[in-house]
């Protein structure tokens, strides 16, 4: 159990109504003498019962960054044909 929990940021997650990303500073998370974390939570309903969670130790936060920033950039280059996004404004069907 954390000793402490400081809200970082709360972002909406993408094509979810309620769904959010939640970033925490955690000190303390696995008992007294445990280092700080970074928390990366997603809940799906906007809860505090997360649906995935990660705890990233600082010492490994700029490794971390630089391989979302990679992956980031393949997915640039990765060819989609995400049909969701092609009903968002349809008259019929889960765009309406």
């Amino acid at each position: 159990m954390p000793k402490s929990a400081l809200p970082i940021a709360t972002i909406s997650l993408p094509n979810s109504r309620y769904g959010e990303i939640s970033i925490a500073h955690i000190e303390q998370p696995y008992g007294d003498f445990s280092s700080p974390v970074v928390s990366i939570a997603i809940s799906m309903e906007g809860d505090d019962d997360h649906d995935w969670k990660v705890h990233l130790p600082y010492e490994k936060l700029d490794e971390v960054i630089k391989a979302l920033e990679i992956a980031r950039d393949k997915s640039d280059t990765i060819p989609r044909n995400d049909k969701h996004y092609l009903d968002l404004d349809a008259e019929v069907g889960g765009g309406a």
